[in-house]
């Protein structure tokens, strides 16, 4: 017991010679520092000047070491397009540039990673005709559109937290047999850790938020009263007439979701008064889009026809923020959007 006790003794006593020196060190450092903002000439030990000078000297030999060495395996990166084991590992370490988005970085080791995330998948699945050019052509465009994005929610304050991540992954896992499972397969399917699984979760989340707060969005009810596009005019008139009739209905003062579910011949929402949840540009039929986003919030439209039939519509509800489809607006961004694409695929 007593030896124990010694031994702890000498060691809180190392323990406190050791933060004396270091206080001194740290005292006698900011006196130095205090000297050189005064301008004052700096009185430093002989050896101090020798050994900084070969210490300097070695970082400078590594320095130019490690650069020759960023070159080398920048050379074959991009002009050998190398993908060797040792070439990715690099990668991982120095962030060569594959595009700059909007002053953004895409790194080669973000696109290693997803090119062998898919090429992994294909020659697991063994998939015949694929075009693993075509592969690395739309992974690099997946990866531009990924900055794109992520600076345009920085714009319209869409964020993604952990807790939106976590819930989308507890979902995959119990709809795929648990986590062991989903472990099992993102190892052998992909190559892909939990962690790297999730990033790519992020960002689809990501992807998902801006499609629901950019593109303006509406929220309309409709009645439809169906007639065929080549039907006979007898049969097209005779239909114009019912949806005459309901919309004289709706003129009286008539309940519009209480008429769509007496009238309306959508099997899909007539039940639920002809709600059709809401809906951007390029989601509906040409006709039907027209209509809906000629018509003001709270007024039904006049009766129209569609390749369906004849329409009646009432928005209830617009937001957003931009009047086109979310793959309309990406498009636009991305011929305004300032892209270098270092590594060619």
């Amino acid at each position: 017991m007593e030896k124990i006790k010694l031994l702890f003794v000498r060691i809180w006593g190392t323990i406190k010679r050791a933060a004396f020196w270091l206080k001194v060190g740290f005292i006698r450092f900011i006196a130095l520092i205090k000297k050189a903002r005064r301008g004052e000439a700096l009185e430093l030990h002989p050896l101090v000047g020798v050994y900084a000078a070969i210490f300097f000297k070695f970082l400078f030999g590594l320095a130019v070491v490690v650069f020759i060495m960023e070159v080398a395996f920048g050379i074959g990166i991009y002009k050998s397009k190398t993908n060797d084991s040792v070439t990715r590992k690099v990668a991982s370490i120095v962030p060569y540039p594959a595009a700059i988005v909007q002053g953004r970085l895409v790194t080669v080791d973000d696109f290693y990673k997803n090119y062998q995330y898919i090429s992994q998948f294909y020659s697991k699945t063994q998939q015949p005709d694929v075009n693993l050019d075509d592969v690395k052509k739309q992974i690099m465009e997946q990866l531009i559109d990924n900055e794109i994005l992520r600076s345009q929610a920085k714009k319209y304050g869409v964020t993604v937290k952990q807790p939106d991540v976590d819930d989308a992954y507890s979902e995959v896992v119990v709809q795929n047999g648990g986590e062991e499972e989903v472990k099992k397969v993102l190892s052998d399917l992909y190559g892909l850790s939990v962690k790297d699984f999730k990033k790519l979760i992020a960002q689809q989340i990501l992807q998902q938020k801006l499609s629901e707060v950019v593109p303006v969005q509406l929220r309309a009810r409709h009645i439809l009263i169906r007639v065929a596009k080549d039907a006979p005019e007898a049969t097209v008139n005779e239909t114009k007439a019912r949806a005459d009739k309901v919309a004289a209905e709706l003129q009286a003062g008539a309940d519009f979701a209480e008429t769509a579910k007496k009238y309306s011949e959508d099997t899909g929402s007539a039940q639920n008064g002809g709600d059709l949840d809401f809906f951007t540009r390029g989601q509906m039929d040409p006709d039907f889009e027209k209509a809906a986003f000629e018509t003001e919030v709270g007024k039904t439209s006049p009766i129209f026809r569609s390749e369906f039939g004849w329409h009646i519509l009432k928005v209830e509800e617009r937001k957003g923020k931009v009047d086109k489809s979310f793959s309309d607006w990406l498009d636009e961004l991305r011929k305004e959007s300032v892209i270098m694409q270092m590594l060619h695929v």
